[in-house]
């Protein structure tokens, strides 16, 4: 299930200097664990960091990844957020490093 477009599309970050942070909440682990693996497929992004906490009932996951325009990061929050058993994510920040 992807509202991505093909790969090529999210390489326009060529030197790999912006990096975004996603943040999403998910039902468990394995719903969160499955739409990131899933969405870095369908993107092409490269992660950076991943880490998953339990609060309360849910599950927040927070990842940083590269080789994403601002728009791709975007469709890849829509993309993570329509996974069965997640239900939020968005892009909270971007960092361009010199």
């Amino acid at each position: 299930m992807s509202y991505l477009p093909s790969p090529p599309a999210f390489h326009s970050d060529h030197e790999g200097v912006t990096v975004h942070q996603l943040l999403l909440a998910a039902q468990d682990a394995p719903s969160a664990l499955e739409a990131v693996r899933q969405g870095l497929a369908d993107s092409g992004a490269e992660l950076c960091a991943l880490t998953m906490k339990p609060v309360g009932q849910i599950v927040e996951g927070s990842l940083r990844v590269r080789h994403l325009s601002d728009q791709a990061a975007r469709l890849l929050a829509r993309d993570l957020a329509a996974w069965p058993g997640v239900t939020s994510a968005s892009v909270e920040h971007q960092w361009v490093r010199p």
